[in-house]
């Protein structure tokens, strides 16, 4: 039977109550163990709650490599047709042993480069001069073939074991019953789990800046005063709301959140927005909405090109704590993420 890497790793120590294991032993692959795992997700699994932990980047990480919904990293394989394949036992072995079966064209390799350093991921690129890996946390590097001393495939999965160990017993459960219900999976469609910040700027979202005409993660943000700023990639929280946070995200300020969305054709198409705050928006570079007061579930519709387009906000932040969510109406052909990734 084909046993997949799956991200987001969920090895736990994990308690079972009546004839249970001990509170102190972790959850393991023996047959009383797993056994006991299947009844407890059937039985009390909260597939809703389970969703959350999916998300929480700081935690189970599950969204930080892996896509499901569309929703989540690229340095492991998506996540939507693996899961209906495995069953619970199965599931669990992905989980808990990673390395023991490795999904094809997930082997992770190891170069070691002529000026000392040691880099690991997947190999995207082999061409007769360069090599592309893409590391744990979606980092592509690319490396010079005449700078590479050697390079081995590793036995060892990309998904590092027991990454979540830190989730209590009940968030693994809840978290397993979520990834085996693709009910609770549909409502990720549509949502934007990271994006890039930027800032602080003045705390009016009526000014403009210069970046505005061409905003590009990959280059610095040139204020109008000239002050240099970088991007840095902020994770939605388990609510789906990103909130302004870091040295961009100052009191009484306001900063940009940049994503991009990627359209099969020239359409309309429809976002969702929720802002604690003042919020104006910009696709491909032009306002297409302005508020100076908070909304919640608001419709926008609004007109995409083919191929990339950028959704870039100035977010008003007063108290430092203004909250950002933006969701597109699922259709066929759309994309909202953080990077420009196939």
């Amino acid at each position: 039977m084909k046993i997949y890497c799956v991200a987001g790793a969920l090895a736990a120590a994990i308690f079972f109550p009546g004839g249970a294991l001990p509170a102190e032993e972790q959850f393991n692959l023996e047959p009383a163990s797993l056994t006991q795992l299947e009844k407890a997700v059937r039985s009390r699994g909260d597939p809703a709650r389970g969703r959350e932990i999916f998300l929480d980047t700081s935690d189970a990480q599950c969204a930080n490599c892996h896509r499901l919904q569309g929703v989540g990293g690229h340095a492991g394989p998506a996540l939507d047709s693996i899961l209906g394949e495995l069953d619970i036992r199965q599931l669990a072995e992905a989980l808990v042993a990673p390395s023991r079966k490795i999904t094809e064209g997930y082997d992770t390799y190891t170069i070691a480069t002529t000026d000392g350093k040691i880099l690991s991921g997947l190999k995207l690129k082999d061409s007769d001069k360069e090599v592309l890996l893409r590391d744990g946390l979606g980092k592509d590097t690319v490396i010079q073939k005449k700078q590479i001393a050697r390079i081995e495939k590793s036995p060892v999965s990309l998904m590092p074991a027991r990454l979540v160990s830190r989730l209590s017993r009940k968030d693994l459960v809840d978290l397993i019953s979520f990834l085996k219900n693709p009910a609770a999976q549909l409502k990720l469609k549509g949502r934007l789990s990271r994006a890039w910040i930027t800032g602080p700027f003045s705390r009016s979202v009526s000014r403009t800046e210069p970046f505005e005409k061409n905003p590009d993660p990959a280059k610095l943000a040139v204020s109008s005063s000239g002050k240099l700023l970088q991007w840095k990639l902020i994770n939605a929280r388990a609510d789906g709301l990103i909130q302004l946070a870091g040295p961009a995200a100052v009191k009484k300020s306001s900063a940009y959140i940049l994503a991009l969305m990627q359209s099969d054709r020239d359409r309309e198409a429809v976002l969702w927005l929720d802002h604690s705050s003042a919020l104006r928006l910009l696709v491909n570079s032009e306002t297409v909405y302005s508020s100076r007061d908070p909304a919640a579930n608001s419709r926008l519709s609004i007109r995409l090109r083919k191929g990339w387009n950028t959704i870039l906000s100035r977010v008003s932040n007063p108290t430092g704590n203004s909250t950002l969510g933006l969701r597109y109406e699922p259709a066929r052909g759309l994309r909202l993420t953080a990077d420009r990734q196939e």
